[in-house]
């Protein structure tokens, strides 16, 4: 890229080693600019997050929030979020250790290559309180010894899947409830996200109705900006845990099994239940203290169809610039020492070498003006700009309308959202009533039943063949090359014709549209490619990220 922007601005240049800058120049252009750029390690972000945290949704969101602080204003003691996550006996994070100079490969002992999930519901408030998590084991059966070493005042519940469900998001609502205690006159404000088990509960919205608590839910596929509960409080837990199974394997001869997850969980919940992390969390997303402009153009930039790079580079710059100021004393006096000595140099040359090198002399407004390397900060017409060279990716627009509609962030206590709920499930009803109904028929009447299903087409994948052929009029076999390219992400149906998709709950069977399906490597659970944001077909889900 340094390269590049060098020889199409006509900058003159040390570059040798061919049309990349060498190790050497890279070290040097860091050091100048320490205080302003740093090595940084990204956090991987599917495109639907990209894509999903644009400025629209956003200031949705913040208006919807604006509106119940001005309504109730709510104190940090009576601002919540939740929000699940999952673990396993296998942990997530392995620690790095001290080994021999030129070993290619250090094994990591664990507890098996896969493990079970089990599903965390956690949740707290901006005042630092955190809500005793519920825990939700993949069993049918809820043994007591499963909850040993639990976190003091959490709850345990079971499923065959360890997900969460609509009965069991009841049951956390109604711990949450008991301990939380809202009342008329200090009404509770909940956040969390889009996931069908919040937003489409009716027996949830009528207990926050009747005990005093809005729910606002979050923006489809912003979470990961908007979200406290991920900006601060799953990352600390995620690594403390994986640090206790590592702990607990190296002084432990048996391998780790189910009834030790509540113990190594409870520990690291004890550990990140702090003030602190809990304060951060809302702060940085601008829940409370309540800032709506607290994400620039930068943050918005992978969204947004016409970003005007110009824009969002002198936002940059203006933030570099306002760390440069943060210098040492000794720092600006020598600047200003050195500024001193040149100007008088070019002043007793300018008066010894006559007009010519008057021309040569800069000014003071070239000064001013001159950038960290010396460069003019003013850009020319026939400037070429890092994006010239390298565009950013734009969003791709959805080009069908097949499949759910996308969640849309809403007040879900609120009459008109409950009203159009209520709705979605009484038709509902009404189709599976009639269904059931022609089926009890047909039997009655003695007639086989027929199915009317369209059985399920296989995705076929379209080979083509590199070889060349020795008959110019020989047509193209499509089914004899070597290489395949598949058209699109996923498979076409899932294997099991009761999967259920994981964002909108709709099951395969009942599913008339002919969308395509992806399943989680980790879990196994099925969900639709445009709910899951899928881009690739190796795909991991939020749940087990």
């Amino acid at each position: 890229m340094a390269y590049q922007l060098c020889v199409r601005n006509n900058i003159a240049h040390p570059f040798t080693n061919g049309e990349t800058a060498g190790r050497a120049w890279f070290d040097h252009f860091m050091s100048r600019h320490k205080e302003s750029i740093s090595i940084l390690k990204p956090s991987a972000t599917s495109s639907a997050r990209a894509n999903g945290f644009n400025r629209e949704a956003v200031n949705t969101f913040y208006d919807l929030l604006e509106a119940e602080f001005q309504i109730n204003n709510y104190s940090a003691d009576r601002v919540f979020n939740v929000d699940e996550s999952g673990i396993s006996v296998v942990q997530s994070k392995v620690s790095e250790v001290v080994g021999l100079r030129g070993k290619r490969q250090i094994g990591a002992l664990t507890a098996a290559e896969r493990g079970s999930l089990v599903t965390c519901i956690f949740s707290m408030n901006a005042s630092g309180l955190h809500i005793p998590p519920m825990l939700i084991f993949p069993r049918k059966n809820m043994p007591e010894t499963l909850m040993r070493g639990a976190p003091p005042g959490s709850i345990g519940r079971c499923h065959p899947s360890g997900w969460i469900q609509t009965n069991l998001f009841t049951d956390w609502f109604n711990h949450f409830l008991s301990k939380a205690k809202p009342t008329a006159d200090e009404p509770i404000l909940l956040i969390l996200d889009g996931h069908h088990t919040h937003t489409k509960n009716i027996d949830v919205i009528e207990l926050a109705r009747a005990n005093h608590v809005m729910i606002v839910s979050l923006p489809p596929h912003t979470t990961h900006k908007l979200q406290p509960l991920d900006r601060s409080f799953m990352g600390p837990l995620k690594y403390y845990y994986s640090e206790n199974i590592r702990q607990w394997q190296l002084h432990n001869n048996r391998p780790l099994g189910p009834y030790d997850i509540a113990e190594l969980l409870g520990n690291a919940f004890l550990k990140c239940q702090t003030g602190e992390i809990a304060a951060s969390g809302f702060s940085v997303t601008g829940i409370f203290p309540f800032n709506r402009h607290l994400f620039s153009d930068v943050d918005f930039a992978p969204s947004s169809e016409e970003a005007n790079v110009e824009d969002i580079s002198l936002e940059v710059l203006k933030a570099c610039k306002g760390r440069t100021t943060h210098k040492k004393t000794q720092q600006s006096t020598s600047r200003y020492s050195t500024a001193a000595i040149a100007t008088s140099t070019s002043r007793s040359a300018a008066s010894t070498s006559g007009p010519a090198a008057k021309n040569l002399t800069p000014s003071a407004k070239d000064l001013v003006e001159a950038g960290p390397s010396g460069c003019s900060s003013s850009m020319r017409s026939d400037h070429v700009s890092p994006q010239d060279i390298l565009p950013i990716p734009r969003p791709k627009k959805r080009m069908t309308n097949k499949g759910p509609k996308p969640m849309k962030c809403a007040v879900i206590t609120s009459s008109p959202y409950k009203l159009a709920l209520e709705g979605v499930e009484q038709k509902r009803n009404e189709k599976l009533t009639t269904a059931n109904e022609a089926t009890t028929k047909k039997k009655n009447t003695g007639k086989e039943t027929v199915n009317t299903k369209p059985k399920a087409k296989k995705w076929l994948k379209r080979r083509l063949c590199f070889v060349e052929s020795s008959d110019e009029n020989q047509e193209d076999d499509f089914d004899s090359g070597e290489s395949v390219m598949e058209a699109e992400v996923g498979n076409f149906a899932p294997d099991d014709e009761d999967a259920v998709c994981l964002f909108c709950e709709q099951v395969f069977s009942k599913d008339c549209s002919s969308e395509l399906w992806v399943q989680c490597m980790i879990c196994e659970m099925w969900a639709h490619n445009l709910c899951a944001g899928a881009d690739r077909d190796v795909y991991i889900c939020d749940f087990c990220k």
